[in-house]
């Protein structure tokens, strides 16, 4: 093994490298030689100023050692995971273009030059493709065939993406896009991260093809706990298809429904429909409630995030709603809900415990009292979690109306 050569290392003069490649390594002693020469070659060949990060995540081999040795640069994550490998990695990285790939020989260092070349043309996030050329045979079965591409259909019809591979490890990015996209995940799920903010953040993105190699070491993927994960996350990022839409037809179809009974306008040979519709109508407007209330949850947080910054609705809504209105309309909600309750009892109790005139106004109470307690707690968890945002968007609305008056 050698040391690289100084076009690897931060100049003399202080200037940052053009690209940085950055590793996760947990035990890789049997590939991470290998990897760093073809990546020194390749961009030593090509005239690029670059620099190699190894992000260790507590390695108990030789990998630290062989990278110390190579003349590498290597940062340590106490914290375990692939994600947090590259969260160190990348916060330490100096380079205008951001490359990262497994330090398991299984990617073709020799393209770094082709991912650059797009990030040149103007592209914001390119991404390794092992499906687009057909080069996914190294791949085991499961996530050849269920996995990956099960997915990647998901993600695409859940964001509108056109994506082909969303897992693949392969890519480049520049240093603004990355602070863009901004990744949390802790965990293998940081690459679907990267894909999907990539496309909330309106990042300009493309597509190489590459071929997988065979794996040099132990594989370090969960199959069942990753997919769970990714598929949890697809879930949060994406709350009008998951949320929104299913919980309004939900609740739109109990409050009709409690409407028609309270009404008297379903009826069957002359009688009304009451106890059995009533329930269904209460299941369908708390069910529809709690959906739309985890939907505005998944929604604040993705706009926390700063990838729902076009939602012109959110807005307005957060310019309007504070925690004592919240807990106002839960409360009048919920009263209003015990008054019925407690008006049917007294009816109740003063026809000599006979069967109620008009049975259906029960699950209307009950429907009343579940959605008003449940808005008075979902305000208190909606106002924490937006308070910074809610706050700036008041602030920036206050400056706004000072330089109209000026």
């Amino acid at each position: 093994m050698q040391n690289l050569s100084a076009n690897s290392k931060l100049n003399s003069s202080g200037k940052s490298p053009l690209v940085s490649v950055v590793m996760p390594v947990l035990n890789e002693e049997e590939a991470l030689a290998a990897c760093i020469e073809k990546i020194d070659k390749t961009l030593r060949a090509a005239a690029i100023d670059f620099e190699i990060v190894v992000a260790d995540n507590g390695s108990t081999d030789r990998s630290v050692e062989i990278a110390e040795s190579m003349g590498v640069r290597v940062v340590h994550q106490a914290l375990r995971g692939y994600g947090n490998a590259y969260l160190k990695g990348f916060a330490s990285a100096r380079g205008k273009y951001l490359v990262m790939g497994d330090a398991d020989d299984t990617y073709d260092f020799t393209l770094i030059p082709q991912f650059l070349e797009k990030l040149e043309k103007g592209y914001d996030f390119v991404t390794g493709s092992r499906y687009a050329g057909g080069g996914d045979a190294q791949i085991t079965f499961l996530h050849r065939y269920l996995g990956n591409p099960i997915l990647t259909l998901i993600l695409n019809l859940f964001f509108g993406t056109s994506y082909t591979d969303v897992y693949c490890g392969y890519r480049a990015f520049t240093k603004e896009a990355y602070e863009k996209i901004c990744p949390v995940s802790p965990g293998m799920e940081f690459n679907l991260e990267l894909a999907i903010n990539a496309h909330l953040a309106g990042l300009k993105i493309a597509e190489i093809p590459i071929t997988l190699g065979p794996r040099k070491g132990e594989s370090k993927l969960n199959t069942l706990s990753d997919g769970w994960r990714s598929l949890r996350m697809m879930l949060i990022y994406c709350p009008n298809r998951v949320f929104l839409f299913p919980g309004s037809v939900l609740f739109f179809l109990g409050m009709t429904l409690h409407a028609l009974l309270l009404l008297h306008l379903l009826q069957y040979q002359g009688r009304a429909f009451s106890t059995v519709s009533g329930t269904m109508a209460l299941t369908f407007s708390v069910l529809g409630f709690q959906i739309l209330s985890l939907g505005l949850h998944a929604k604040t947080y993705s706009w926390s995030r700063r990838f729902d910054q076009s939602n012109e609705g959110l807005k307005k809504f957060y310019l309007h709603f504070n925690l004592e209105k919240g807990l106002l309309t839960g409360s009048f909600l919920a009263l209003f809900g015990v008054a019925i309750f407690a008006f049917s009892i007294w009816t109740w109790f003063k026809s000599n415990l006979q069967p109620l005139s008009n049975p259906e106004w029960i699950p209307f109470a009950a429907t009343l009292f579940i959605i008003g307690c449940g808005t008075v707690f979902s305000s208190l968890f909606i106002s924490a979690m937006a308070m910074t945002k809610n706050e700036n968007l008041r602030v920036r609305e206050r400056l706004r109306e000072s330089a109209a008056d000026d």
